[in-house]
């Protein structure tokens, strides 16, 4: 199709003011040329530009600043220029950005920002992949998504920092100070690069909330450190599986409320570190060589599912004085190394069953809750008041009848023979007395001598 750009700064609906006299339709590639267009209405079209065009400028600012507004590229949205290329100004109301390629940041220089959040409206942005800078030398500071809006916004693909090399730090996928995040697909630290840079994340996150439908795992850049989150808002919640990377942190947060739904495992680099006040986990979390969950915090740390050590590290390390573990699943020791090294730890009363331990001599040695030792009967198998078990801390529920109630030479309860005898008059004592249907029937039968004395009452 064709390239189209604006003959000066303007709106979007402006068909007089786009080279040929008509607005960009689908197909077509579409360039800022260094001007600043409001995007006024809803389009379509190819791709979305503020690199060089032949002929024409770099840079310019693509300003959604009206509510109510999708841009759909079916291809890719090429960034360059200054910062804030793409500006969301909207103060109300919902902006929509549909892309059909992966968004990613070229090499720029430092403070560079792709896309500039501002605005109070709530922003939906859709892309297979969401990437922080892919070669900024020694470029620090630079973000594909920069938000200090307090609405939500809302990112419907993957979210993976950048490729670095030199002495970068603080590169992000996406950097936010307010409002709320919500993430559905995967996080990754997967920045890839030959310097010694200090930390870059796919998500830096300082204020509000965060919710991500999908896994989370740390970084793998050489001599670097790259990691999925950092997160310092008031609530984190993570919908899947948190795993820590080669050289980077999986989730490094300080927010008083975290929430993790999915397993959280150690590889070189620690899963999750948190310094916030309540940390709860809902599934199993098993230490790679080195733990998989740390804390230097007086916090409490839930975990409901099994918490397994290495040969190498714990699963949980918490070394503050006050610090604690409340565990609901079984603890998995290995080679000596302690699942969980807490001052603190509490065991749920149910819902731990065993922990696995060592002998000095390295010969592995389970023990058992009180109620599930292995081979001993439950309580409703034990005679009534017997008390056995693990700490005598179990009492048979079982009640045996005695002799006299069980029919005379019936041997039962281990060799105890009945003695209770069955006679005519025992019979016709308890059937004069009883209340059960069929007895009281018989107790008014008409017997022949019964039906002879009415016969002669009914002669007189």
């Amino acid at each position: 199709m064709a390239d189209k750009w604006p003959l000066a700064n303007g709106n979007w609906s402006n068909a007089a003011n786009w080279n040929g006299g008509t607005k960009p339709v689908a197909g077509d590639d579409v360039y800022a040329d260094g001007r600043t267009l409001n995007v006024d209405e809803s389009f379509d079209v190819a791709t979305l530009r503020n690199t060089q065009r032949s002929g024409g400028t770099i840079g310019g600012v693509f300003n959604f600043n009206t509510s109510g507004i999708t841009a759909n590229i079916t291809g890719a949205v090429s960034l360059g220029g200054a910062s804030g290329s793409f500006s969301i100004s909207a103060s109300t109301g919902t902006i929509t950005i549909i892309v059909g390629s992966p968004l990613s940041i070229p090499n720029v220089g430092a403070g560079f920002n792709g896309f500039l959040y501002t605005g109070l409206c709530n922003l939906t942005m859709t892309s297979p992949a969401f990437n922080g800078v892919q070669v900024a030398g020694g470029a620090s500071n630079i973000s594909l998504i920069n938000k200090t809006s307090s609405g939500t916004i809302t990112l419907n693909g993957n979210v993976v920092s950048g490729n670095s090399s030199g002495s970068a730090n603080n590169n992000n996928a996406l950097f936010s100070t307010a409002g709320a995040t919500i993430i559905n697909g995967n996080v990754s630290g997967f920045g890839i690069g030959t310097g010694n840079f200090t930390p870059n994340y796919a998500i830096n996150q300082n204020g509000g909330t965060l919710v991500v439908n999908g896994n989370v795992v740390g970084g793998g850049a050489s001599n670097a450190t790259t990691a999925g989150i950092l997160f310092s808002g008031t609530s984190m919640t993570i919908n899947g599986n948190v795993t820590g990377g080669t050289t980077g942190l999986g989730i490094s947060t300080s927010s008083p409320l975290n929430t993790i739904t999915g397993t959280v495992t150690g590889s070189a680099a620690v899963a999750f570190s948190t310094s916030g006040a309540t940390n709860n986990i809902t599934g199993n979390v098993t230490a790679g060589t080195v733990p998989s969950i740390t804390s230097t915090s007086a916090n409490i740390i839930n975990v409901t599912g099994t918490v397994t050590a290495s040969a190498t590290a714990p699963a949980i390390q918490s070394t503050n004085t006050n610090g604690q573990v409340y565990l609901n699943g079984n603890m998995v020791n290995n080679n000596g190394k302690m699942a969980i090294y807490a001052p603190i730890v509490w065991l749920d009363r149910t819902g731990t069953t065993q922990a696995d331990f060592f002998t000095s001599g390295g010969v592995a040695r389970t023990l058992y809750s009180e109620d599930t030792v292995p081979n001993t009967p439950a309580v409703n198998n034990v005679r009534s008041g017997t008390i056995y078990g693990a700490g005598n801390t179990l009492v048979g529920t079982i009640v045996m009848p005695t002799a006299a109630n069980v029919r005379s030479g019936v041997v039962y309860d281990n060799g105890t023979t009945g003695t209770a005898l069955f006679t005519t008059s025992l019979f016709l004592t308890e059937l004069s007395s009883s209340t059960v249907p069929v007895a009281v029937r018989m107790q008014n039968l008409c017997t022949p001598m019964i039906l002879g004395e009415l016969m002669e009452a009914y002669k007189k």
